[in-house]
C-alpha cells in the first residue's frame, strides 16, 4: 500500500491511477480537494459513473456489494464511494469491509473516506487486506507555517496581493480553519478582483471565523506565544469546547514537561520517543523547559488539579477567567497573587 500526505496526491495521480483510495482526517478542505482530484483522473480513464454510499448505524451492505458486482448500462467502469463520516469502525464493520475488498475488479475504483484520524484507521485489521496498489492519503490540519505557505500559494494562483499587515490580519482571522480561508479568498476575488488589498479594506470584509483545536492551543502555550494562545483560547470558548478536555490536555502536557525536566540531556532523546513526541514538536517542549522550572511545573499541576475539582463540584463561577489563569501560568512564572487553590472550598 502506498502512503501519501494530501499535498503529494496531485503528483502521484499524474503518474498512475490506483484501484482503491482511502482518504482520512478531520480537515475538510484538503479531503474534498483530494476527492475531486481522484474523480477527475478517474473520469479521464473512463470511469464515467459514480455511486455514493454513507456508512450509518444500520447500514445495509447488500446494495454496496451489488453495485460492485453488477455491470452498468451506461458505463463499463464506475467509481464506488463509501463515506465513513465519523462512524466508529467496529469489528463487524471490519468483517464487511474485508468481504467488500474481495469483490474488487479493474472496472471499479473504490473510494473510501471519512473524518477519523489516519493513525486510527491504519491500525485496523481490514486495512491489511487492501490491494497492494491501494493508496492511503493522510489528512492533517496545517500548522501555522504550513498555513502561511498555503495562503501565499493561493494568493499567487488567484492573482491577489495582500500587504504584509493585511496578510497578518487574514492569518489571524482564518488560521486553523482552512475551509473558511478558502471561502474568504474566493469571496475576495469575486468582490475585489485581481490586485492588491490593504489591511483596512480587508478588515471591513472579514468576519472572525478562526477555529482552533485544543492541540493548537497547547502548541502556542508551549512556544510561549501569549497573543496567539489567548486568541485560540477565546475561539475555543466560543466553540463551546469541553473544559474538562482542555484541562486534561494541559495536564498531560505539564506531566510531559515534568518528566523531561527530570531527565538528563542524554535521556531526553529516548524519552521524547517514549512519550510519543515527534521531532517536529520537540523544539516546542525545549522552549517551554527553558521558561518553566520544575518547581513551577509542580505548582501548575496543583492549580490544574484544583480547577478539575472545582469544575466537577460546580464551584467555578468564572470559567473563562480560570482557564485564562491556567494558560498564563503555562506561558511563564508569575507572582502568585491569584491562586485557584486559595479559592477552593473543601
Amino acid at each position: 500500500m502506498n502512503k501519501l500526505y494530501a499535498n503529494q496526491l496531485s503528483q502521484y495521480l499524474q503518474q498512475q491511477l490506483a484501484g482503491c483510495y482511502l482518504l482520512f482526517g478531520e480537515e475538510p478542505l484538503q479531503k474534498q480537494e483530494g476527492l475531486d482530484l481522484i474523480r477527475a483522473k478517474a473520469r479521464q480513464q473512463g470511469f464515467d459513473e459514480r455511486q455514493q454510499f454513507r456508512l450509518e448505524a444500520q447500514f445495509d451492505w447488500e446494495p454496496l456489494y451489488s453495485a460492485i458486482q453488477s455491470l452498468s448500462l451506461f458505463s463499463q467502469r464506475k467509481i464506488i464511494e463509501l463515506d465513513f463520516q465519523n462512524q466508529k469502525l467496529t469489528a463487524a464493520i471490519g468483517k464487511e469491509l474485508k468481504q467488500l475488498l474481495g469483490l474488487l475488479h479493474p472496472d471499479v475504483l473504490l473510494l473510501l473516506h471519512g473524518e477519523r484520524s489516519p493513525a486510527e484507521i491504519n491500525k485496523l485489521s481490514w486495512v491489511k487486506a487492501l490491494p497492494k496498489d491501494s493508496v492511503f492519503v493522510s489528512i492533517y490540519p496545517l500548522d501555522d507555517q504550513q498555513f502561511q505557505k498555503w495562503l501565499q500559494q493561493q494568493l499567487r494562483q488567484n492573482g491577489l496581493q495582500l500587504t504584509p499587515d493585511a496578510c497578518q490580519l487574514f492569518l489571524h482571522h482564518c488560521s486553523g480553519n482552512l475551509l473558511a480561508a478558502k471561502q474568504n479568498l474566493d469571496k475576495l476575488l469575486l468582490t475585489f478582483g485581481r490586485g492588491s488589498l490593504d489591511e483596512h479594506a480587508l478588515a471591513e470584509f472579514l468576519s472572525d471565523q478562526s477555529s482552533f483545536s485544543v492541540f493548537q492551543l497547547c502548541d502556542a502555550l508551549l512556544a510561549g506565544q501569549r497573543q496567539q494562545a489567548f486568541h485560540r483560547l477565546e475561539r475555543l470558548l466560543g466553540q463551546d469546547e469541553e473544559p474538562t478536555l482542555l484541562c486534561w490536555q494541559l495536564h498531560r502536557e505539564v506531566q510531559h514537561l515534568v518528566q523531561l525536566q527530570q531527565a538528563s540531556s542524554t535521556e531526553r532523546t529516548g524519552l521524547f520517543k517514549q512519550l510519543g513526541i515527534w521531532p517536529k514538536r520537540q523544539p516546542l517542549y525545549q522552549q517551554a523547559m527553558q521558561r518553566l522550572p520544575l518547581n513551577w511545573l509542580h505548582y501548575l499541576l496543583q492549580e490544574l488539579a484544583s480547577f478539575d475539582r472545582q469544575y466537577k463540584g460546580g464551584q467555578l463561577t468564572q470559567l473563562p477567567l480560570a482557564l485564562t489563569h491556567l494558560c498564563s501560568l503555562f506561558l511563564a512564572p508569575v507572582p502568585k497573587t491569584f491562586s485557584l487553590q486559595r479559592h477552593e472550598h473543601y
